[in-house]
């Protein structure tokens, strides 16, 4: 289970050089900026073999250059499930990178996933989960460049039982293709870890919350806020276990978002006419 955060963990210890290299090979006169989102989230050790399941897994990429360069990219998002062992895994990647001006880069990914099975009576039910998550975001010129960066993870459990075993298909199916919310009861038990970066915004933070079930036996945060290079890295592992007094049904709905965003908007028309006007005025009371 610990093979994803490593990976997780030298992904971030390589990619932080590379950052600050093409910052240096950047000239001044070509402004640059950097936005970069990884999660994964790995559930194993399942106590209970899934008999349905759904899956969905989405990317969006959009790059806008009228005068500078942009790059908008989504890698390796996955969204599996192993049958034997029974493990759910899922990750991406998402980055933005421009130079120069007047441009807009996003890359965004989401996945879901979903199983239902059946508990006995008295059965202890459990898994481990392992988590990670890596924002960061850097760029040359503030105010006038922008960068942001942002992820969550997230598993929820709910109580099924009350849902006929006919119409459980429908309703998992309805559930892929909506969000949690059409679940008209809170879950059993919930873990979530996010995160958000944005150059010009206070509102950068990573933080997880989790139900009483949910115990954490490990993490490592680390973060650095402010500045024209931020970062905010997370990894976090731990296991749920409870029991019920008689049979029951229940869903497993894991969850899995990144996005990266980098904006760079044209000189202003008004900033050059008054410098060019300020000049001027400098010129005329120098004769």
């Amino acid at each position: 289970m610990k093979q994803y955060l490593v990976f997780a963990q030298h992904f971030f210890l390589l990619v932080t050089p590379l950052i600050a290299t093409s910052t240096l090979l950047t000239s001044p006169s070509q402004a640059a900026t950097f936005s970069f989102s990884q999660g994964t989230l790995n559930i194993t050790n399942l106590s209970e073999s899934f008999s349905t399941t759904e899956s969905q897994n989405q990317g969006n990429v959009s790059a806008v250059a009228n005068g500078g360069i942009v790059n908008a990219q989504n890698m390796k998002a996955v969204a599996n499930i192993i049958p034997d062992p029974l493990e759910v895994y899922t990750s991406a990647k998402s980055l933005a990178s421009g130079e120069s001006n007047d441009y807009f880069g996003t890359a965004e990914t989401a996945a879901k996933i979903i199983g239902n099975f059946d508990v006995d009576a008295g059965k202890l039910f459990s898994f481990n989960f392992a988590s990670a998550l890596d924002l960061k975001t850097t760029i040359d010129n503030p105010p006038t460049e922008k960068a942001s960066a942002s992820g969550k993870l997230s598993f929820l459990l709910f109580d099924t039982t009350d849902i006929p075993e006919k119409s459980l298909p429908d309703f998992l199916s309805g559930l892929l293709a909506n969000t949690t919310d059409s679940i008209s009861k809170n879950p059993l038990d919930f873990f979530s870890l996010s995160g958000n970066l944005d150059t010009l915004d206070n509102d950068n933070f990573i933080t997880n919350q989790k139900s009483e079930n949910v115990i954490l036996t490990s993490e490592n945060k680390q973060f650095s806020f402010g500045g024209t290079q931020e970062f905010a890295t997370d990894f976090v592992e731990g296991s749920l276990q409870r029991s019920f007094d008689r049979k029951a049904n229940l869903t497993l709905v894991t969850l899995r978002s990144t996005q990266a965003r980098v904006i760079a908007p044209e000189p202003s028309m008004n900033l050059a006419l008054f410098l060019f006007f300020g000049l001027f005025v400098v010129a005329t009371k120098a004769q």
